[in-house]
């Protein structure tokens, strides 16, 4: 940040993780869009029609478990796109009715999601009076405190005081292994040249310090050299992504518009010309009135990843049995040897003589199961109540 901390001995750094409930936070969703409704529009009609929506994807999440489908009634579902947004309106609309009620106000205060940043210049019980009364303002939020004089972590950031001045470096947790995607993985080579240049700019962005900077960058590459990227195309995106100005990375800019279609295929080493040939075809499109209204401009090439192993060999869905005659059994055909030795029932007496319950069907020709035996063993070591488990 770079610019000096007023009354640098009564600033306190602080953290906090809100955690939000369910029910009420569906009216709060309706509350904050009816009071951005002008913005929306006019007539309020796209608010409620968001609204509508909202409550129908936070009130309709079913999901199965074993043979059973369930309908969850408090929280929303992991994963879901509306997820993220829900949580966003929800604690914009609360921190808008809170702060507008304190008589001392944050320094700073700022929000990702559920993590919240703060800077706080009204003293150390102040503070404290702040969250309490935050806790206590909605009945399903509570907000975690972790404070500093110093340094404090927020996301990827450490945020440090130092000499009157608020300064910036990167922070990475303990657990950190520098997971990215290998070099050798079956993806197209803009992808982990991005991947080089993108954590880089990232670096550059957080790191107030150009040495410290260095210092954070001088690890990625190394990082990036175990996952067999190549030397020079490493060194090459982290000085190209050196040389943008740190202020220019600071600057809040709007998204570009384009008017291009995406093009997604499924990638392949093959298609590498197809950039080319769409560059080449391009004009032609151009000069009928027709698709030049339909295309826009030059298409947008995107690439869909293969199905790789584990989806091809794995799947979210558990099949169940779903028989009525749960429990092993013989299956009653001549000359079968397995059948006079077969115990039948749905229950299994254990080690510790512990009962386990049998929830599919089994017979002498079941496969990829694990089968216990508690037939005598050939070990004189062995107890004569010894069960025997094997897959």
């Amino acid at each position: 940040m770079g610019r000096t901390a007023p009354g640098t001995d009564r600033v306190l750094l602080r953290t906090s993780s809100a955690m939000a409930g369910y029910r009420i936070a569906q009216a709060s969703i309706c509350q904050a869009l009816d009071s951005q409704a002008v913005m929306c529009s006019p007539d309020n009609v796209t608010a409620n029609l968001v609204a509508e929506l909202c409550d129908f994807v936070l009130t309709h999440n079913y999901f199965t478990f074993g043979d059973n489908v369930y309908l969850q009634i408090s929280g929303t579902a992991m994963g879901t796109c509306m997820a993220p947004q829900y949580a966003s309106i929800f604690m914009a609309d609360l921190e808008q009715r809170f702060l507008s009620s304190r008589p001392q106000m944050p320094l700073l205060y700022l929000r990702y999601t559920d993590d919240i940043f703060i800077i706080w210049t009204h003293g150390k019980e102040a503070v404290e009076e702040f969250q309490h009364d935050f806790n206590n303002f909605h009945p399903t939020i509570n907000l975690s405190l972790d404070q500093s004089t110093q340094e404090i972590h927020f996301l990827d950031t450490t945020v440090l005081i130092s000499d009157g001045h608020i300064n910036t470096t990167l922070y990475r947790k303990p657990t950190d292994r520098y997971t990215y995607l290998h070099a050798s993985s079956f993806h197209p080579d803009q992808t982990t040249r991005s991947i080089v240049y993108s954590h880089a700019l990232r670096y550059n962005r957080i790191c107030s310090n150009p040495s410290d900077r260095d210092k954070h960058l001088q690890d990625l590459y190394q990082a990036f050299l175990q996952l067999q990227y190549p030397p020079a195309e490493v060194k090459k995106q982290i000085d190209r992504a050196k040389r943008v100005p740190r202020s220019h990375l600071l600057q809040d800019r709007p998204n570009k518009e384009n008017n291009r279609t995406p093009l997604a295929i499924t990638f392949s080493p093959q298609l590498k010309p197809l950039q080319r040939i769409i560059k080449d075809l391009q004009p032609i499109l151009k000069d009928n009135p027709s698709f030049s209204q339909i295309l826009g401009d030059r298409p947008v090439l995107a690439y869909r990843q293969l199905p790789n192993l584990k989806q091809i060999f794995t799947s979210n869905h558990t099949p169940h049995n779903r028989t009525t005659n749960p429990g092993t059994y013989p299956w009653n055909k001549a000359r079968c040897q397995l059948c006079p030795h077969i115990y039948s029932g749905d229950t299994i007496i254990g080690p510790n003589h512990i009962s386990h319950t049998i929830r599919g069907s089994f017979t002498c020709t079941s496969t990829n199961v694990i089968y216990a035996s508690n037939a005598p063993l050939p070990c004189p070591l062995a107890k004569l109540d010894s069960v025997y488990v094997k897959e």
